[in-house]
């Protein structure tokens, strides 16, 4: 009997490095056939190996994943192969309908499609993203032949769009594809477009007010990953993807590896260096809305009807109750402004909050920008020397917004309690 693969963990992930001669090979035994491919230089490849047609194949899962979307796309990956699917085909066609668009006869659309397929695009983290984006945004102008398309009509249609970030975003993706036609003479110019003043970003700061009318309405999976959020400094999408298998209960700790951290620095991405793990000390707070999500979440596998007691170790702490990723944020937001009448915030704004609150509590800034998980703590030359995470400060600082976090909700419970 062959023996079982272990299933992999984000911090065996987190801990594996580079080989500097040799591509390294993670076997996932959660999913059948999956692999981790880690070249010398530190990009992280997934694919999926199974039959297809009687023929044992590899296919393609996708590059820079965390540990729980790779196991998703890589289960929906084999469904799809089952049921008849060839994505390898596929991708074949979609290249083969752009090529038409570099032979100089084509449409709008087909030289966006052929800029993410074919062209400099097509090596983007974010290309699917962007050529969705770019569809929907120009999608009016998208069976037009792209050869009479002239500046002033794309500019027009930029200013013409009531969502000024959404337009600029829009500007921003289109550049490079024209710039890429132009050269191919796909296109042609000149072509000088301008994004939209979108104005500064409000840097939203909860106040302890309005943190009073707010904490009694967290009390689903959204809001329960925003106390989450108040509670580590951390940002919404670290937490709304974290897994179990990134917690440790016995050392009080949040480890969030390195491929499911956001990196600001430009020069770091050039280099392609591989972002390091952040550990997160949790206080007794943190670890309580866990306890609470565990048992919320074993009880609902309880009440299933395919026997499966829930979580494991790679599934996504905060759910939505049919067990789904948390993505409607936007409308979940809007809900909850009418219950707690605090309005204008994003999830965003809870890691600016918990910032403050820790400056209030008197926090040095060495310690918050620890805190935030910033790679260059005291600026560029200073982190060039010093490598210290200040993780005992960090702890305790954690404790402390904890605590006041307890204070302010037990005060609203008192206050509430004296108006009856």
């Amino acid at each position: 009997m062959a023996r079982r693969v272990a299933p992999l963990t984000a911090l065996q992930i987190s801990k594996t490095r580079p080989h500097p001669s040799r591509t390294i090979e993670l076997v996932d035994g959660a999913v059948p056939g999956l692999r981790l491919r880690i070249a010398p230089s530190g990009g992280k490849s997934w694919s999926l190996a199974m039959r297809a047609s009687g023929i044992m194949r590899r296919f393609d899962v996708g590059n820079g994943l965390g540990l729980g979307d790779a196991r998703k796309k890589a289960q929906e990956l084999r469904l799809a192969i089952k049921d008849g699917a060839d994505p390898t085909a596929d991708r074949r066609t979609a290249r083969l309908k752009a090529l038409s668009a570099v032979e100089g006869v084509g449409t709008f659309g087909s030289v966006i499609d052929a800029y993410f397929t074919i062209g400099n695009g097509a090596g983007l983290k974010t290309g699917k993203v962007q050529q969705k984006h770019l569809r929907s945004f120009f999608g009016s102008m998208l069976a037009r032949p792209a050869i009479d398309l002239r500046s002033a009509e794309i500019q027009l249609a930029i200013d013409a769009h009531p969502a000024k970030v959404t337009a600029a975003r829009a500007a921003g993706y289109i550049g490079p594809v024209i710039k890429w036609a132009s050269k191919r003479d796909l296109m042609r110019g000149p072509f000088n477009l301008e994004k939209p003043i979108t104005g500064a970003p409000h840097q939203r700061v909860l106040s302890e007010a309005e943190l009073k009318k707010l904490l009694p309405t967290l009390d689903d999976a959204y809001g329960r990953c925003c106390l989450f959020l108040l509670l580590t400094a951390a940002r919404r999408s670290e937490a709304a993807n974290a897994t179990w298998d990134q917690i440790d209960l016995k050392k009080k700790i949040w480890i969030i590896p390195g491929e499911g951290r956001k990196d600001t620095r430009e020069q770091v991405r050039r280099k392609g260096k591989p972002k390091e793990a952040l550990e997160i000390p949790l206080s007794e707070q943190a670890l309580k809305v866990l306890k609470q999500q565990k048992h919320l979440l074993r009880a609902r596998s309880e009440n299933a009807d395919d026997g499966h007691i829930g979580p494991e170790p790679f599934d996504r702490i905060f759910t939505t109750e049919q067990g789904g990723p948390l993505i409607n944020w936007s409308r979940w937001l809007r809900g909850n402004a009418e219950r707690g009448a605090v309005t204008g915030w994003s999830a965003h704004a809870l890691r600016r909050t918990a910032a403050t609150i820790a400056g209030d509590l008197g926090a040095p800034p060495h310690v918050i920008s620890a805190m935030l998980g910033h790679s260059n703590i005291g600026g560029q030359l200073i982190a060039g020397y010093n490598k210290s995470r200040y993780r005992e400060e960090h702890a305790a600082l954690m404790q402390k917004i904890g605590n006041r976090i307890d204070r302010i909700m037990k005060s609203e419970v008192r206050e509430a309690n004296s108006l009856r």
